[in-house]
């Protein structure tokens, strides 16, 4: 993929924070990260990883900025969900959502030669509210990896905790 293309998809994966005069509310938070990376003809590892995000929210989008680091992992990367069915469920407490992301990756293996690239993929789960200002963030990802010969994809959960200013 080029750089020009990194581009033009960062620049529609923040489009949501743009659109329309919805009230928008920032957040700071962390979460505790499990992933599993699929190793071409090894078998898979594992990594618990910790990260700070830092975004903002509508009724409808969230985007996300986050830093990411464990032993032998870590990112810098981009979320951005849509929080679709907010009438179906009843309850502004329990919302679920459906998103994509874009991330730069690092990531070590004795039996990989290459260790930055990036990867891109989805993510889903629920936001529970569990006050006014605090959000708990329960999700799991699955993302492709571009360019790190022998890394496929890289799937697993999030635990996050948000604060709402």
């Amino acid at each position: 993929m080029g750089e020009g293309i990194v581009r033009r998809l960062l620049l529609l994966l923040l489009l949501p924070l743009y659109l329309g005069a919805e009230e928008q509310f920032p957040f700071i938070g962390a979460s505790i990260n499990y992933h599993e990376a699929s190793l071409t003809g090894i078998d898979d590892t594992t990594h618990t990883t910790a990260a700070f995000h830092v975004g903002k929210q509508t009724l409808r989008w969230r985007t996300t900025f986050l830093f990411e680091y464990g032993n032998d992992y870590g990112s810098a990367g981009l979320n951005v969900d849509y929080i679709p069915l907010d009438d179906l469920f009843g309850t502004p407490k329990l919302r679920p959502y459906l998103g994509v992301n874009v991330n730069y990756l690092h990531y070590q293996n004795d039996n990989i030669d290459d260790s930055n690239d990036y990867s891109y993929g989805g993510q889903a789960g629920f936001i529970i509210y569990a006050t006014d200002t605090v959000d708990i963030d329960i999700g799991y990802h699955y993302n492709l990896v571009q360019n790190i010969e022998g890394l496929d994809h890289i799937e697993g959960a999030t635990l996050s905790l948000h604060y709402f200013y």
